[in-house]
């Protein structure tokens, strides 16, 4: 799925469900959004993404499954950020919704849009190895001459001083 493709999903799901919606991958980068606190582009604050990647340790503690969104609560808004493996849906839903009917809704769209994103990317999936010793040697040798350089260099500069007096 590309970026324009989310961009669609986005504009569907204000049209169909009415609410903003943005679209994250799991790295917190926006790769679409109708909400302005989320805008394309940007990323998702450090301690929403710390609170998401501590999910599992969170469930563990409240001797919970699993963790698949949590809510904000603002005073104009909820910010429902429903999550997967590869990405995050964040909606901005209006606080007289009902959170309970609306969140398995979201769940299952999060769910295909990540399964999507899988199959779009696809992932790396092998590392090929990079032989980095011609470059060191590389780096070690110019640094040897550029000593070299130097001690030449100093030699002259101590003459000109010397001239100079």
């Amino acid at each position: 799925m590309s970026h324009a493709n989310y961009e669609e999903v986005v504009s569907q799901l204000k049209s169909e469900l009415n609410t903003d919606c943005a679209i994250s991958n799991r790295y917190g980068i926006i790769l679409a959004s109708l909400i302005k606190e989320f805008a394309k582009g940007k990323i998702i604050p450090q301690k929403i993404l710390e609170l998401i990647s501590e999910k599992e340790q969170i469930a563990e503690e409240l001797n919970l499954k699993q963790i698949n969104s949590f809510a904000l609560e603002s005073m104009d808004y909820n910010y429902l950020f429903s999550f997967s493996e590869e990405l995050i849906l964040i909606s901005r839903v209006p606080l007289n919704v009902n959170l309970a009917k609306f969140m398995p809704s979201i769940r299952t769209l999060t769910l295909k849009l990540s399964k999507s994103y899988q199959e779009q990317e696809g992932g790396i999936k092998e590392f090929s190895v990079f032989d980095f010793s011609k470059d060191i040697t590389k780096i070690e040798s110019a640094l040897k001459e550029e000593d070299i350089n130097k001690e030449k260099y100093a030699i002259i500069k101590d003459l000109i001083k010397f001239i100079s007096k």
